[in-house]
């Protein structure tokens, strides 16, 4: 059994008798879907939101099948996140749990639909970030990768390393504050903001490199210039996508038909 500490009680996970790393071996492109995931992953501040947006604005303008999606923004739970934070109700455990329901509904109702329909979809953070976050935050890594076990993998996933200063730099350059659970000051790693900053990205930037390797990351230095940054990242796209499959001219028809087999069937086959 593994016990995690958490602010509000103790809880317990019991050992999964079962492995979940081989749940998710496939990218859409190899379940047979028409249009491709590309997912931007990073700390906070790492300027992976600035990236994805200059990548959608490109790929608009090119005139292909673009769609945009972002962590924790499904209407679903987005009320009862926001009121979590506030209060400080959110154990780890509830923390993750709600997390894996906003990326769960956007997954069936959004994602999986328009990949059917042959656009690309680039989301701001992916499964990467619960696989980080939440095992910072006291999570077991199998549990965690379990309640995930459903999604696909990304056909390209950038990943945007910067130091954690620059990060830091970066954030406080937008606002005179850290916000509490980007500082992870719900773990009571220390008393200041900055320095609980260091420790919890610190830890959160640990286990994304663990996953490099593993999900094949694309790693991004992100300590360069926006431009710099943006020249990589196109053309390492145009190089691995063949960007022009992906034309806006037979959307429509596509799309309706979509998300006519999305609302009778299940986002994926069922992986044994």
């Amino acid at each position: 059994m593994t016990h995690i500490e958490t602010p509000h009680k103790n809880i317990v996970f019991p050992r999964l008798p079962f492995s979940v790393v081989s749940a998710m071996t496939k990218t859409f492109a190899e379940f047979g879907f028409q249009g491709r995931l590309i997912a931007v992953e990073g700390l906070d501040g790492s300027g992976k939101s600035t990236q994805i947006y200059l990548m959608k604005r490109w790929l608009e303008l090119q005139g292909l099948k673009v769609f945009f999606s972002e962590w924790n923004s499904s209407d679903l739970v987005k009320a009862a996140t926001s009121k979590g934070k506030k209060r400080e109700l959110l154990s780890p455990t509830t923390f993750s749990l709600i997390h894996a329901t906003d990326f769960a509904d956007r997954y069936e109702r959004q994602l999986v639909p328009l990949l059917r329909a042959g656009y690309l979809v680039l989301c701001d953070r992916y499964i990467f970030t619960a696989f980080a976050r939440d095992v910072v935050r006291g999570c077991p890594p199998e549990w965690v990768r379990g309640i995930y076990d459903f999604a696909a993998l990304p056909d390209l996933t950038f990943f945007f390393k910067a130091d954690l200063e620059v990060s830091l730099h970066r954030i406080l350059d937008g606002r005179p504050e850290l916000k509490y659970f980007e500082a992870g000051m719900d773990l009571r790693l220390s008393s200041d903001p900055y320095e609980s900053f260091r420790i919890f990205q610190g830890r959160i930037l640990e286990e994304y490199m663990a996953m490099s390797s593993e999900f094949g990351f694309l790693v991004i230095d992100a300590n360069q210039a926006i431009e710099a940054q943006q020249s990589v990242v196109r053309e390492l796209m145009a190089m691995k996508l063949q960007l022009t499959s992906f034309s806006a001219e037979d959307s429509h028809a596509n799309l309706s038909g979509s998300f006519r087999s999305a609302s009778a069937s299940r986002p994926l086959p069922a992986k044994h």
